[in-house]
């Protein structure tokens, strides 16, 4: 077949959304089930598990079909599976999940998690704000480890009802009675968010109590565009909301808002603020925020005034500059100067944070060590945790690309998350291969003063449960097979086209025969095997599409009758 035979020179997306229809069908062929391990094993979170379990990481360590995707395992203080009951109830319902990406993995104080997905339909609307992945699923679990669908169903038709067909989640968070707040909002095709934004909080029962439209409330404090990053709840009930809001008229942008326990703009914090950056007084950057009880919030972004100067700095409750906190500021030039974004800091005990470095050098630079070696904890006034920085030693370096550092000194590693446990240790994940002088593997965990754990697991690969597998399917419910390609076309009115491809013999992904999916264009999304193409026509049948049989390779035509 000539879309086999070209297949190196054809753009072929492997993103498996399709592969979600085999759960549907029920069955699973041979060629579907997990490979070998990532070797870029990437977390999204680290968070603490209950009763004699240490740590529960939302992760995508393995491979399916080639491509990475993930899951939510519970594992002990050496990082090894955790076998109790709960613990292999909760991996085995996130199961369902893992053919999507994993977002927000969020803990329940009175038990259980929730985790929020991005889907991998190429159809999902597409999120201009928030973080760099919008969600469009959120599922909780329970304490038992099992999925509360009674809850999930509520918080799905709160969503549907208040926000609409098209709404995705831009960031989620739970209070300490248990309460899930979500900020939700719509695609914005101009590409500045001038979108409805929704604040909703559920009971932990699911039960909306609260929702109110945010971007309104903008209107009224006469700030118009946005960008939202992060919703932390407020020990009153109320709400931080940090991202990018910009006055009328003004370049300059607002970076942090609070709302009162009523959900309405505190004029104690936000008017200060406000005018602080409207008269151009000082600049005011935030990408991270923690809330403190006393309405305090401490921030990681820049800030100037006058001749303060600060990568770490405390905003009072009145909105202002707190001179108690030890403001830090991580010396040098950028990236030397700055902290990563990553989607959270680790909070740890007694008020303490550890920040991450924007980069992760391979070399020490010409003016000697920087004064955090990837990482730096700071207590809950500002000042360094020396005894933390200490036990880092040389710190984090990124070796690997030694030989491409004679050509370009600039090369450099990175960090993607670091998570603070109850215990004071700390995990971290990202790109680098060296701490303290000594080759790792990440993620690594280090302990309480900054010295590393030995014997940490670098890896949480998934053992999933026994699943019902069948041979591939040779026959299809739409046709009759006759050694030949066929292609099955379902269309909806007013909607783009899905043209599922069943071919005949081992494409890339090894499946014989083995089907895809093209939506447009010149690529095609591998979906399992004819089984699996069965499935999704069927699906797409029942939402009403008419599927009907073409002679026509829609690869072939997009490249048109004498190839690429």
């Amino acid at each position: 077949m000539q879309a086999l035979r070209n297949a190196g020179t054809v753009l072929l997306v492997l993103a498996l959304g399709g592969g979600a229809f085999a759960e549907e069908d029920g069955t699973w062929s041979p060629n579907d089930q997990f490979h070998e391990p990532n070797e870029d094993c990437e977390l999204v979170a680290v968070l603490p598990a209950p009763k004699g379990a240490w740590g529960v990481v939302g992760h995508t360590c393995n491979r399916l079909n080639g491509e990475p995707v993930g899951s939510v395992v519970v594992i002990d203080a050496l990082g090894k599976r955790d076998t109790s009951p709960a613990s292999v109830a909760l991996e085995a319902a996130s199961d369902r999940d893992r053919m999507k990406e994993l977002v927000q993995l969020l803990a329940v104080p009175s038990g259980g998690y929730i985790a929020t997905y991005s889907s991998r339909d190429e159809k999902a609307p597409r999120g201009e704000s928030g973080p760099a992945s919008v969600a469009h699923e959120l599922v909780r679990h329970t304490a038992a480890g099992a999925r509360a669908d009674a809850f999930n169903s509520k918080v799905r038709e709160a969503l549907l009802d208040k926000v609409g067909a098209s709404s995705f989640i831009i960031t989620a968070e739970v209070d300490a009675k248990s309460r899930l707040i979500v900020a939700a909002s719509t695609p914005d095709e101009t590409y500045l968010k001038q979108v409805p934004l929704w604040l909703l909080r559920f009971t932990p029962t699911g039960t909306l109590e609260r929702a109110e439209r945010f971007d309104s409330v903008l209107s009224e404090l006469r700030l118009g565009w946005y960008v939202l990053k992060q919703v932390r709840a407020r020990a009153d009930g109320g709400l931080f909301l940090s991202g990018r809001f910009q006055p009328e008229g003004m370049r300059s942008e607002v970076p942090v808002l609070a709302l009162n326990a009523q959900w309405k703009p505190e004029t104690r914090f936000n008017t200060p603020l406000i005018s602080w950056v409207m008269k151009g007084e000082g600049g005011i950057e935030l990408s991270l925020i923690a809330p403190r009880p006393d309405g305090s919030v401490v921030g990681v972004g820049d800030v100037v005034q006058g001749e303060t100067r600060a990568h770490v700095m405390r905003l009072t409750s009145d909105g202002r500059l707190d001179p108690t906190y030890k403001t830090f500021r991580q010396e040098g030039e950028y990236p030397q100067g700055r902290f990563m974004r990553v989607p959270e800091m680790g909070l740890g005990p007694s008020g303490s944070l550890v920040l991450a470095q924007n980069y992760i050098p391979a070399v020490e630079p010409p003016e000697g060590p920087w004064r955090a070696p990837g990482l730096v904890r700071l207590k809950a006034d500002g000042s360094v945790d020396a005894r933390f920085q200490k036990g880092l030693g040389a710190g984090l370096r990124y070796r690997k690309a030694a030989a491409e550092v004679k050509r370009n000194p600039d090369t450099s590693g990175f960090l993607r998350m670091v998570a603070a446990m109850p215990d004071g240790s700390v995990v971290v994940d990202g790109l680098f291969d060296e701490f303290a002088g000594q080759p790792v593997t990440p993620p690594i965990r280090l302990a309480a003063d900054g010295t590393r754990v030995a014997g940490f697991q670098a890896r949480f690969e998934t053992v999933l449960p026994p699943k019902k597998q069948v041979p591939n399917a040779t026959t299809s419910a739409f046709f009759k097979a006759d050694g030949k390609a066929h292609y099955i076309e379902c269309t909806r009115p007013g909607e783009m086209t899905e043209t599922f491809l069943y071919w005949i013999r081992g494409d890339i992904w090894g499946h014989t025969p083995s089907c895809a999916v093209h939506l447009g264009g010149s690529m095609a999304t591998p979906a399992g095997a004819w089984q699996h193409c069965d499935a999704r026509v069927r699906r797409a049948q029942a939402q009403g599409a008419t599927c009907v049989e073409t002679k026509q390779d829609p690869l072939d035509r997009r490249r048109g009758s004498s190839g690429p």
